[in-house]
């Protein structure tokens, strides 16, 4: 399952990774006893207070948002870890991209235990140097995760992703 918190331009390629998985999961790889009791269905989990507009009117995007892989969830994400945690239980991947260091800091106190594998946020370097958030996600984040940095200088805004792996 995948968490995105803030829709855009990454929302199109999170589903069809899911789409794409679907088709490619038993690729003649896995070991047959990895298949006992279990169920694929995955869902792409999309938190979005459209303050850029009405999503689904969006190029595209009205495909996403009812796709059967989708679950679109409108508005603000605060108060709303608890109903996925029953839900969903845990996400595998998590992009988090919307607000600042208070946005960021309320996510990861009410949504990293429900992050169970990789966390990425966006826009953590400004002008190739850390910017508050990526000294937020630092100074939050729990555990012994490995953190790594995608940084592209060579861009004013949104030049860069931050990665977490919570240790396992």
């Amino acid at each position: 399952n995948i968490l995105e918190i803030g829709a855009g331009y990454t929302t199109p390629f999170l589903l069809d990774a899911l789409v794409n998985n679907s088709r490619v999961y038993d690729d003649g790889n896995l070991e047959p006893s990895y298949f006992d009791n279990y169920i694929y269905d995955p869902k792409l989990v999309v938190i979005d207070d459209m303050s850029l507009g009405e999503l689904s009117e969006m190029p595209g995007m009205k495909e996403i948002v009812s796709s059967k892989y989708t679950h679109f969830i409108g508005g603000t994400f605060e108060g709303k870890a608890q109903r996925l945690r029953d839900k969903y239980k845990a996400f595998d991947f998590v992009w988090f991209d919307c607000g600042g260091v208070k946005e960021l800091e309320t996510f990861l106190y009410e949504y990293w235990d429900i992050c169970s594998d990789y966390v990425f946020f966006h826009y953590t370097y400004t002008q190739g140097r850390p910017n508050e958030l990526h000294a937020a996600i630092l100074k939050n984040i729990t555990g012994n995760p490995t953190v790594f940095d995608i940084i592209e200088p060579h861009k004013n805004r949104q030049g860069s992703v931050t990665m977490v792996k919570k240790e396992t």
